[in-house]
C-alpha cells in the first residue's frame, strides 16, 4: 500500500485544494442510534439515484438502515459538521479532502480505516497517491479519488478567432479580450472568474499565487531543509501582481459574484465563457453528460471542443517554478464518536471492495470529476468501456492527459511546496483567499487594500494555528 508515512503532526497539504459539490445546498436532519448517517456532497441526480438503489440494496443484505444526507462543501458541510458535533450528535461518515476535517482528526474523533482500505485495494489496486491519508500505519481516509488544478477553453473559439494557446497570465488576457469583443461569439464572455468569497474563488486564487512562483497561502519553511518550523512569505510585489490579474479578468467575465462550482458548470454548458479554471475533466464531463441526456449535438460539439491544460504561469516565471505541491484525495472519513462507526466501515467495504465494475459505477455518476485514485481502475476494461467514453473518447483522453501530463509534470517541482504541517491545513480552510477576490472584482477595495487586509488576516490566523498546534 502506497501511504504517507509522516507522523501525526506532520500533515501534506498541497495548494489547489478545496472542492464543492455542483449540486451542494439542501441540508437534512441528523443521523440517529437506529441508522448510518453518512452526509455526502457526492450528491449530483445520477448519484442520487445510485445512492437509493445501493442503500436499499445494503440494508436488505445487511440490515443496517442508512441516513445519507446531501452537505454542501465550501463552508457548507464544514459548518453542518461542527452543528452536529458540538450537539453530541456527530455523523458517522462524510465525504471531503482532508483538510476539512483536519482539526476533527487532531482531536482524535476519526477512527482508523485500515482494514477497509485494505479489502478495497485487493479489489481495486493500491493506492496511488503519497498524498496524506494517516499517520504512520493508521490511514483516517477511504480515498474515493484526487482533484488536479487546471485552465479550460474552448478549442473552437481560439481557432475561429486565431488565438495561441495560453501560457503566461498575459496571454489568457489577451484571449479573454478577444473573445469578448469578438463579433462570431457575440454571447460569449472571455472567462469565467468565481468571485463569491467563499469556494471557487478560493481555490482559483490558490492556485494562481503557485503558479506565480509561492506560496498560495502565504507560508513556507524557514529552514527548507529541516522543515520544522513555518513562516509568512507572502510577498506584496507577487501577491498584488496576481490580485491585480484577477481584476483584469473580471471585466471580461459573467458578474464573478454569480460564479462557484456548480454555476462555473451549467455557464460552460451553455457557452457562457471560453476559458477559465477547473478540475480534472469536469467541465468536460458535464457537458458531455449532458449532451446524452438531451441528444445534443451541438454540446457534444462544445464537449469534443473543450480542452485542458496546466494553469497558465505568471509571466516571467517557469513551470519548474509552480508551487503546487500534490492533487488532494478526496474521500470518506469514519467518526469515531458517531454512533454506528463499525457499521459505516461495513458499508463503505460493501461499496468498493465488491468488483472493479462496482467501483466504476461511482466515477461514472460525475464523469471527469475525479481521478480515480486506485491503480488498477483507470485502466481497467470497465472504466475505460464506460459509454459516456465511447460516445466521448475525448473525456477518456482528456482524463488520461490530466494524471499523466498535468499532475505528473507540473506537481511536486518544488521541494519546499510541500509545507506539511497542521498549521498549514488550517490556513487552508481560512476565507479569506477568496474574500481577497471578492473585495476586488467588486470594488470593495483596491488591489492595496486588499492585500494589506489580507496580509492581516494572515497573520492573525497564522497566529491562531501556532497557538493551536504548539508551532
Amino acid at each position: 500500500m502506497t501511504r504517507d508515512t509522516i507522523n501525526r503532526r506532520r500533515v501534506l497539504t498541497g495548494t489547489g485544494v478545496g472542492i464543492a459539490s455542483a449540486m451542494a445546498g439542501c441540508l437534512g436532519g441528523g443521523g440517529g442510534d437506529d441508522d448510518v448517517h453518512f452526509i455526502t456532497d457526492y450528491y449530483t441526480d445520477p448519484w442520487q439515484s445510485l445512492w437509493g438503489d445501493l442503500e436499499s440494496e445494503f440494508e436488505d443484505e445487511t440490515d443496517i438502515p442508512m441516513n445519507i444526507e446531501e452537505g454542501g462543501m465550501s463552508g457548507t458541510q464544514e459548518g453542518r459538521l461542527a452543528q452536529l458535533i458540538q450537539s453530541g450528535n456527530p455523523p458517522d461518515a462524510n465525504t471531503s479532502t482532508f483538510d476539512q476535517v483536519a482539526d476533527i482528526w487532531e482531536t482524535d474523533q476519526l477512527d482508523t480505516v485500515n482494514d477497509v482500505v485494505s479489502s478495497i485495494e485487493e479489489v481495486n489496486g493500491e493506492i496511488n497517491t503519497d498524498a496524506f491519508l494517516g499517520d504512520g500505519d493508521n490511514l483516517y481516509q477511504i480515498p474515493h479519488g484526487l482533484y488536479v488544478s487546471n485552465f479550460h477553453y474552448r478549442a473552437d473559439v481560439y481557432n475561429e478567432l486565431g488565438l495561441d494557446v495560453p501560457e503566461t497570465f498575459s496571454d489568457v488576457l489577451e484571449n479573454a479580450e478577444a473573445i469578448d469583443n469578438s463579433d462570431e461569439y457575440p454571447d460569449m464572455r472571455g472567462y469565467g472568474l468565481a468571485g463569491a468569497p467563499t469556494g471557487k474563488s478560493q481555490d482559483e486564487i490558490l492556485v494562481m499565487l503557485a503558479s506565480s512562483g509561492i506560496s498560495g497561502i502565504g507560508l513556507r519553511w524557514q529552514d527548507p531543509d529541516a522543515r520544522e518550523q513555518l513562516e509568512i512569505h507572502w510577498p506584496e510585489d507577487t501577491v498584488t501582481e496576481v490580485l491585480q490579474y484577477i481584476k483584469d479578468l473580471s471585466q471580461y467575465s459573467p458578474d464573478p459574484t454569480t460564479i462557484d462550482w456548480a454555476g462555473s458548470l451549467s455557464d460552460w454548458v451553455q457557452g457562457n465563457y471560453g476559458q477559465g479554471y477547473h478540475l480534472n475533466a469536469w467541465p468536460v464531463g458535464v457537458t458531455a453528460q449532458t449532451a446524452e441526456a438531451q441528444d445534443s449535438d451541438g454540446l457534444r460539439a462544445v464537449a469534443e471542443n473543450t480542452e485542458i491544460i496546466p494553469y497558465p504561469m505568471l509571466d516571467g516565471v517557469d513551470p519548474s517554478e509552480n508551487w503546487l505541491s500534490a492533487p488532494a484525495p478526496d474521500g470518506y472519513h469514519i467518526f469515531s464518536n458517531g454512533d454506528r462507526p463499525d457499521d459505516a466501515k461495513e458499508w463503505f467495504e460493501w461499496l468498493y471492495a465488491d468488483s472493479i465494475e462496482q467501483t466504476v459505477s461511482f466515477y461514472q455518476t460525475d464523469p471527469g470529476r475525479f481521478l480515480p485514485v486506485y491503480s488498477d481502475v483507470i485502466g481497467s476494461d470497465a472504466f475505460q468501456n464506460q459509454d459516456i467514453f465511447q460516445a466521448h473518447p475525448h473525456l477518456l483522453e482528456k482524463l488520461e492527459y490530466v494524471q499523466d501530463e498535468i499532475w505528473g509534470n507540473h506537481y511536486g517541482n518544488v521541494d519546499e511546496a510541500n509545507i506539511s504541517s497542521p498549521e498549514a491545513l488550517y490556513m487552508q480552510r481560512q476565507w479569506f483567499y477568496g474574500e481577497m477576490v471578492n473585495r476586488v472584482v467588486t470594488d470593495s477595495n483596491t488591489v492595496q487594500e486588499a492585500y494589506d487586509w489580507g496580509y492581516s488576516q494572515l497573520e492573525e490566523a497564522f497566529g491562531e494555528a501556532q497557538e493551536t498546534f504548539g508551532g
